[in-house]
């Protein structure tokens, strides 16, 4: 039998974690485990990885990366028609270089650090910079809209 906590007859829980090491952040069980939130007080103060990931999650994502990927498709329009300027100069030289090269890193850029995002999504930060990269798409996006139909 395993060792319980003596201070509290309801707790049911092992001193002891039963696992040898913890969920790491890739694993054989991403695409079919269990695992999928953090159900423990204690835990939620620590970064641990899950097996699983919501659909809630996946969809803020691919709004994300959709938004992003209409950034760049109206960028690349603005400076072709109206002669706007990237004002972002990481992108600019990618933009100088050619038009399919800035979209093909923006877009690599944007999926990669979502990605990290989602592996990290148990971090107290995660959520409020996913909150604020989609609110600042938004922006973009609407901004992008906006001089589309002032310009024209």
């Amino acid at each position: 039998m395993s060792q319980t906590n003596g201070d509290s007859s309801s707790e049911k829980r092992t001193l002891t974690d039963r696992r040898r090491r913890p969920t790491p952040i890739l694993s054989r069980y991403t695409f079919r485990g269990r695992r999928e939130a953090v159900r423990r007080e204690a835990d939620k103060r620590r970064q641990i990885y899950v097996d699983r990931y919501g659909t809630q999650l996946f969809l803020f994502l691919m709004g994300i990366l959709v938004l992003g990927t209409a950034d760049g498709l109206l960028t690349l329009y603005h400076v072709r028609v109206n002669e706007a300027v990237e004002m972002n100069p990481i992108m600019g030289y990618f933009l100088g270089l050619s038009p399919k090269i800035f979209f093909h890193v923006k877009y690599i850029l944007t999926a990669c650090c979502l990605m990290i995002l989602c592996l990290h999504k148990n971090l107290p930060a995660v959520k409020y910079i996913l909150i604020t990269v989609f609110l600042i798409y938004v922006f973009i996006v609407a901004n992008h809209l906006y001089l589309f139909i002032l310009v024209g």
